[in-house]
């Protein structure tokens, strides 16, 4: 007999396509000879999922959940995270190397950043710091006026 999970892939599938339940159950006959879903063996089902798809149907398969990482895996600080954090400092005007070293120890108590979680406080913090000077910039155009 046909699998509840099949039962519902091939309403999805035929939904995607348009198919109203009766056109799904002409389908389903021409395919298997049988008028009733529920009565399609798990092979049967299988050829009609695979005609609907070839009909244009998508099949989605669902993501995997991320398995969350055991406490002691430290992960490290990726590409991505490297090059926003090069382009805040190059929004801020921070010519001096030492400017972002120093900004790095008042906020993480360190010279160097190395982790994910490291670098996200850094980015957090350039963040609020470029947004403050952008405010700030433009109230003294407002004022000069």
């Amino acid at each position: 007999m046909i699998t509840e999970k099949q039962l519902r892939m091939i309403w999805t599938l035929s939904r995607q396509l348009g198919m109203d339940s009766e056109l799904l159950h002409e389908m389903v006959f021409q395919v298997t000879g049988k008028h009733s879903l529920q009565k399609l063996s798990i092979p049967e089902a299988a050829g009609v999922i695979d005609g609907l798809v070839g009909d244009g149907a998508k099949v989605r398969r669902k993501r995997k959940p991320r398995r969350a990482l055991p406490e002691n895996v430290v992960e490290l600080l990726t590409g991505e995270q490297i090059r926003l954090i090069e382009y805040l400092v190059d929004q801020l005007g921070w010519d001096n190397p030492n400017q972002l070293t120093g900004f790095n120890t008042r906020v993480i108590k360190k010279e160097r950043i190395c982790t994910k979680q490291e670098a996200s406080k850094i980015i957090e913090g350039l963040k609020a710091i470029l947004s403050r000077k952008q405010k700030g910039g433009d109230r003294k155009t407002r004022h000069s006026n």
